[in-house]
């Protein structure tokens, strides 16, 4: 009867909440809030709450702690202060994330790709109450504060419908612009991953040895755009060369003062 009666008190309230913090991260997994980031940090924030909850619940079954417990709670205003100093990094984190999770123009979800100031962009796996977690495509993991996340300036690459990055060639002058112009926006308009209407081609800068031309290639999934800018530079070039367009590129000339 006493060992039982211990098992209830001390551990049974950790064996419920281990299994009560299972029964959560599988039925509100990740995949399941994918796009729903303010969930993915109610339930960090729930989980906190019940091994709390359960850590409490034993101190409070402990008779040195219950008396502890009424000096706390006559002191609570200068424990609150210390704990505060403490704890400030950790609070700033998690009032940050809360921001950050809780507005309702979300500067990302999970699963949205993203750059945070420097850090190279990667995708949101998840937002803990202390960290927001980064992975880039070289599967490098990134733990970032949320605090630095808070106070950051956020690219977001996956919040339109669509993604465009752009494309510059040269061509040497005396070239037939609207001719050239053509054929980059045929080249574009014409490739499998191209999204929206036909590109307009612009005249970017006329440089010491060519003019500079700009496309944008637009594509649904940013995922297709490195392969689809790519692409069309390669059948650009190829073009060019078949319509006789030129594309500078400096060149040196030796000359050799004996065959005078």
């Amino acid at each position: 009867m006493e060992i039982l009666e211990y098992f209830l008190k001390y551990a049974f309230p950790l064996i419920l909440a281990y299994f009560i913090s299972l029964l959560i991260n599988k039925y509100i997994s990740k995949e399941r809030l994918r796009g729903k980031i303010h969930l993915v940090f109610l339930r960090g924030i729930l989980i906190a709450a019940i091994w709390g909850l359960a850590f409490f619940t034993i101190a409070g079954n402990i008779p040195l702690f219950k008396n502890a417990w009424k000096t706390f709670a006559g002191s609570s205003a200068l424990i609150a202060a210390i704990f505060g100093l403490a704890a400030q990094s950790t609070l700033s984190n998690v009032f940050a994330g809360i921001a950050i999770s809780a507005a309702k123009s979300r500067p990302f979800d999970i699963g949205d790709r993203i750059k945070i100031d420097n850090i190279d962009p990667g995708f949101v796996e998840n937002i803990t109450l202390r960290h927001t977690v980064i992975k880039t495509y070289q599967n490098e993991i990134i733990y970032i504060p949320n605090s630095t996340v808070g106070s950051a300036t956020i690219i977001n690459y996956t919040q339109e419908q669509s993604f465009s990055f752009p494309i510059v060639v040269s061509v040497a002058y005396g070239t037939d612009m609207q001719k050239a112009m053509d054929i980059m926006a045929d080249v574009v308009e014409s490739h499998p991953s191209h999204h929206g209407l036909r590109p307009t081609v612009l005249c970017k800068s006329c440089d010491d040895s060519g003019v500079t031309l700009r496309v944008l290639v637009e594509t649904r999934d940013f995922r297709e755009n490195p392969k689809a800018c790519s692409d069309c530079l390669v059948e650009i070039m190829k073009r060019f060369a078949q319509e006789g367009i030129e594309i500078p590129y400096n060149k040196l000339v030796v000359i050799n003062s004996e065959e005078n």
